[in-house]
């Protein structure tokens, strides 16, 4: 059985010179519901979107160069994803998490990002996997380098897919791109890593190191120390916030 990852492999609208979207396709394909829905993710991702802000119909399709009735599907599905919450008459607005539901998230991702750590990491002597593992981290150093917190934690999320493209599970990376992963991880960046710069970057070089070294064993205890220190961080920071 082969599992295609949402939106991959289907037409996607192309963009003139200056920057206008042109459907290549009738506006109700599913690889058009795909494009708004991975543009409106992107935005999260970059910025562009922000937690609790409104998204009009037709301001979408105004900026997409579609009709609204792929944006009002792709609305719908990232509302079925957590993404997203529908407005009674008045469209939609992205959601908010609370620190909780972030930590509550960053404990779930764990468990699926281990089963990613451990494969990929067993793969490591084949040189052609090790150097893409060793490509993947460069964006990570360059993001940390320049204190940058949503590149970095974008960055970490890319790198964990490439890790889970090498795992060989088709499970794996099919979930792992769903748009509520993408979404969810981003918002990570407003808690992590927070004041710990130096420390989360020493970890993940180690992190990194035990992969690209072949011993999955060291890898998996290494990646799973790292990320309950980062949910204790998280919580103090939270406990902080509140009191």
């Amino acid at each position: 059985m082969s599992i295609a990852p949402r939106g991959r492999g289907s037409a996607a609208p192309s963009a003139t010179p200056a920057g206008t979207v042109v459907p290549l396709e009738d506006e109700v394909s599913p690889s058009l519901v795909d494009f708004v829905v991975d543009a409106i993710v992107d935005g999260v991702m970059s910025g562009r979107y922000a937690q609790g802000q409104r998204l009009i119909a037709a301001d979408l399709a105004s900026e997409y160069n579609v009709s609204r009735a792929p944006v009002r599907e792709a609305l719908h599905m990232l509302a079925g994803e957590g993404v997203v919450e529908l407005l009674a008459n008045r469209g939609a607005r992205i959601r908010r998490l609370s620190a909780q539901e972030r930590i509550d998230f960053l404990e779930f991702t764990e468990a699926i990002c281990v089963l990613g750590v451990r494969l990929a990491t067993s793969r490591m002597s084949d040189p052609a996997c090790r150097e893409r593992i060793v490509r993947a981290f460069e964006p990570i150093e360059d993001a940390a380098a320049r204190r940058h917190d949503r590149d970095f934690v974008d960055a970490l999320y890319r790198y964990h897919i490439e890790l889970n493209t090498l795992s060989g599970n088709q499970f794996l990376e099919f979930f792992y791109r769903r748009p509520h992963m993408r979404f969810y991880t981003t918002l990570l960046s407003d808690m992590a890593p927070g004041g710990h710069w130096d420390q989360y970057l020493l970890n993940y070089r180690l992190i990194h190191d035990m992969i690209t070294s072949g011993d999955a064993h060291s890898a998996v205890i290494t990646f799973t120390s790292h990320i309950r220190w980062v949910l204790r961080n998280m919580r103090l920071a939270s406990a902080a916030a509140a009191a």
